[in-house]
């Protein structure tokens, strides 16, 4: 088990169903009307606290560098994108678990897309299940 000083990433990959990707224009369109927001790294984040000081998970394209360029979203085609956060979190690490894996779902819904553990295989309820328990260990170890 890691000690409470170490950092973990969970992370849940969305891949496009179509073999030509998530137009970028629409999975853009997406991304902000869940509250998602452009922002450092050209990524897309979920801001958490009263003054959105912080992020509580991020998106980047599975497209290096991980970025999004705005300026191309009419012509750009996105094969999948990471969804992401870091332990510890900004706020309530479960809390923001959940908001992520819904956030998630809600993107594979409208994008017809495919959710993804991090090593490729299908994000099953097990699977679910097993990353928020990952996460509820990390804080308990972290508080205690």
């Amino acid at each position: 088990m890691p000690s409470p000083a170490e950092a973990k990433l969970v992370a849940i990959r969305l891949m496009a169903r179509n073999a030509t990707g998530f137009p970028a224009d629409k999975l853009i369109l997406a991304m902000r009307e869940l509250g998602l927001k452009h922002g450092e790294f050209g990524i897309f984040h979920r801001p958490c606290g009263e003054d959105e000081q912080y992020n509580a998970f991020s998106v980047a394209s599975l497209v290096e560098p991980g970025s999004f360029d705005l300026t191309k979203i009419k012509t750009e085609k996105y094969p999948g994108v990471s969804i992401f956060m870091m332990l510890p979190a900004a706020h309530d690490g479960v809390e923001v678990f959940d908001d992520m894996l819904s956030t998630s779902r809600s993107l594979a819904r409208e994008l017809d897309g495919e959710l993804l553990d991090e090593q490729g295989s299908s994000l099953s309820v097990q699977r679910e299940r097993y990353l928020r328990e990952e996460v509820i260990q990390f804080e308990h170890q972290a508080t205690s």
